[in-house]
């Protein structure tokens, strides 16, 4: 079959590898019809998650028609049509009949948090689902049936950017009348600004400094207002706007790629002064910031005291300058981690059926798998107006 693998820090490839086979008889395996990339597939392709092995099948956001089921499968049968959410749970350890499926216990022996797939052996080395087939173990716990009447746009996200932006704004107790804070115009960042609209925040306040994605959180999310951090800085504009007060909640969609490294900005000055022509292809403004905490340096100066913080950005390594005073100093609760995506299908399933939320206008480039790596490029260099890259293997 056809996959998207991992070959090192910025090299993917369209590679043919073996068929995924059933391995446990609680398996099956799906044929993908949908798959996108999410933002956390950019560490990786960034070389920032550690454990990737050479020829490594990636990504975690797909869904499609089930080929083939063990036998031992009660739930799904050949021709169901499934999208599969991408914390891989046992659905009997403590931590799953705790409802905490991100932190199962037995779908990863290699790491603290529980499986996902394609993201390494630290993550329990599942082969992911940017390719034509994939394997899903505990098949009659994690998948859920989507309704004929739907199209694959309307409900893939259900997998992972719409739960996980539901659920911090569920965990972080936004309600009618609450202002908010969402740093980042991501996908999962706009998706976060309309879930705070969506339970009744009177107010919503988005942070970006790429202009495209600010228009486009205005645009898609009316009512949301916008600052650009390369004009201003954001947690003093925020408590300018709230009248010192600050926001009852801020949301961190960002992640510890926050910005581009002061350090490569530095290495080719240094270069340039040298007179030492860069590598071909390299841009500063492409170069990750290793464990920044420059967003919640800002985020925690924008939240009122009393006010909770958001973590819906990964973040996968220790950091100096993490503002842990200032937090302590304001009182503000930190919620965090890997979402529980499978406690919230079902509702948002629902409010998708019912027309009151939707994600699938997000979408700005729809793409055959065989355009993959061309996807990943503008994604991750923020070309051509990219928001959202999903590709159809079959």
């Amino acid at each position: 079959m056809k996959a998207v693998v991992y070959k090192k820090p910025y090299e993917l490839s369209l590679d043919k590898v073996p068929d995924p086979e059933i391995t446990d008889p609680r398996e099956i395996i799906v044929k993908v019809t949908s798959t996108a990339i999410c933002g956390s597939d950019l560490h990786l392709y960034h070389g920032l998650v550690p454990h990737i092995p050479t020829d490594y099948v990636i990504g975690h956001e797909f869904m499609g028609i089930v080929e083939e089921a063990g036998k031992d499968v009660k739930k799904w049968r050949k021709g169901d049509r499934i999208l599969v959410p991408f914390p891989i749970s046992c659905g009997e350890c403590e931590m799953c009949r705790a409802r905490l499926w991100s932190h199962c216990i037995r779908s990863n022996t290699h790491g603290e948090s529980g499986a996902i797939y394609g993201y390494g052996e630290s993550y329990g080395g599942f082969a992911g689902g940017q390719a034509e087939y994939v394997r899903v173990p505990y098949a009659d716990v994690n998948p859920i049936k989507v309704p004929e009447d739907l199209k694959d746009e309307q409900v893939l996200f259900l997998t992972d950017i719409l739960p996980t932006a539901y659920w911090i704004v569920d965990v972080c107790g936004i309600k009618p009348g609450d202002t908010v804070a969402v740093f980042g115009c991501g996908p999962v960042g706009l998706l976060a600004q309309r879930c705070a609209l969506f339970k009744g925040a009177k107010r919503v306040i988005a942070v970006d400094h790429v202009p495209y994605r600010l228009n486009f959180a205005r645009e898609h999310n009316p009512g949301v207002e916008t600052i650009n951090f390369n004009e201003t800085d954001p947690g003093e504009a925020i408590q300018e706007m709230t009248g010192g007060r600050g926001v009852d909640v801020v949301i961190d969609a960002v992640g510890f790629e926050a910005e581009p490294t002061n350090m490569a900005v530095s290495a080719l000055a240094g270069m340039t002064r040298l007179g030492i022509p860069p590598l071909p292809g390299f841009r500063p403004e492409d170069q990750p910031a290793l464990a920044s905490v420059s967003a919640i340096n800002w985020e925690v100066e924008a939240v009122r005291h009393g006010g909770t913080l958001g973590l819906a950005g990964v973040y996968g390594a220790k950091a100096n300058g993490f503002p842990i005073g200032d937090i302590f100093a304001k009182g503000v609760t930190i919620k965090c981690g890997q979402a529980l995506v499978q406690n919230y299908l079902d509702e948002l399933l629902g409010y998708i059926r019912e027309g009151r939320l939707r994600a699938d206008d997000i979408i700005t480039h729809n793409i055959s798998l065989d355009d993959a790596l061309d996807g990943y490029f503008k994604f991750s260099r923020k070309e051509d107006n990219c928001v959202k890259v999903v590709m159809h293997p079959h």
